[in-house]
């Protein structure tokens, strides 16, 4: 049962409200899914000749005070993934994701049948996105003000889900979905929020459709090239990273060298000194400016690492070799794997 409403928290409906916001957000999923027609079809035929599979995928979830109705995707996991993944969260380590799977979760284009969802009045345009039962059993229901959510309907486009990567703690993005529950009923917050994130996916899905087709078409099928890591590879154009240890909660550094490229498991750095091959901590820091920031800010991410591989490059004259590092890492705390996911490896939509 959701607990009654404090003085201060003004998320929800109001009577008046209900019948603008049903009529608002079913006409523009109509117009949406006529817009839309032929980006479904053409999805629907590619997901069922890539593994036969079915095109949609429908999972239960938790809605308006915590009310189950069935949810639509397009399908980006094999067959029976649900069953497989059971209570976790899904990750890379999974390996469950279709060929096309990481392009359209990449995009958010999986999920456009979330537009038949608003029809039918289980979501709205904008609202927190919906939980899996099994997960708000056991992940999310000691999570503090979590229920806040339900006091309002789920959302196609979710605050936490546009400014935060997939991976994003559910503590984290529970603050954030707060927020946006604060603002629930101001139409120009709404049709601004959605305005911003068809802009923002737009120039992303163009994007990554480009890489796309160019990594998995032209160099793997046309030219044979393939790739050998399983994870893509985010470059890195300002980021340093500082190396050293951790003893009884102190730190400290004794070399700096330069992040080449990240993923979820590792990263590449350049360094002129060897490294030793105990367990290493690591400083990362990159410069970052949001989608409405003036100027650039630091951002810094801590982790634990072990080296998994070293090349070194033949050095010139006198000059001291150069040292490549591939670093198997880890997060030292929820909040950390957050920074590497949302300034590393770039994985909000905005």
């Amino acid at each position: 049962m959701i607990k009654r409403r404090s003085s201060y928290f003004l998320g929800g409906y109001s009577k008046a409200y209900i019948l603008l916001n049903t009529v608002f957000n079913f006409s523009f999923a109509l117009f949406f899914l006529v817009l839309a027609s032929p980006l479904f079809l053409a999805l629907a035929i590619v997901i069922k000749l890539q593994d036969r599979g079915p095109v949609f995928y429908k999972g239960v979830r938790l809605g308006r005070n915590k009310k189950p109705y069935m949810m639509y995707k397009f399908r980006t996991l094999v067959p029976d993934a649900e069953q497989k993944i059971g209570a976790e969260l899904l990750s890379p380590k999974h390996r469950l994701e279709t060929k096309l799977g990481k392009l359209l979760r990449d995009t958010r284009l999986d999920e456009l049948p979330q537009l038949f969802n608003i029809l039918k009045g289980d979501m709205d345009f904008v609202g927190p996105r919906p939980e899996r039962p099994i997960i708000y059993e056991t992940v999310c229901r000691h999570i503090k003000n979590y229920d806040r959510r339900f006091t309002i309907k789920p959302g196609l486009i979710g605050f936490s889900q546009l400014f935060t990567p997939h991976s994003t703690p559910k503590e984290i993005r529970t603050l954030i979905d707060n927020r946006l529950i604060q603002l629930k009923q101001n139409f120009l917050f709404d049709i601004g929020i959605m305005l911003y994130t068809m802009m923002t996916i737009a120039t992303k899905a163009v994007s990554k459709i480009s890489r796309y087709i160019w990594h998995k078409f032209i160099k793997g099928t046309i030219l044979g090239i393939k790739e050998k890591r399983n994870q893509e590879r985010v470059q890195q154009r300002h980021a340093k990273v500082s190396i050293g240890s951790k003893i009884d909660g102190t730190e400290t550094y004794f070399d700096e060298a330069v992040i080449v490229d990240i993923n979820d498991e590792a990263f590449l750095i350049k360094s002129g000194h060897t490294l030793p091959k105990d367990k290493l901590f690591f400083k990362l820091e990159t410069q970052y400016k949001g989608p409405l920031a003036k100027k650039e800010k630091k951002k810094a991410a801590f982790c634990f690492g072990e080296i998994y591989k070293e090349i070194e490059s033949p050095s010139e004259g006198n000059s001291q070799p150069e040292i490549s590092y591939v670093i198997k890492y880890k997060a030292v705390s929820p909040l950390n794997f957050y920074m590497l996911h949302q300034y590393f490896l770039h994985g909000s939509i905005a």
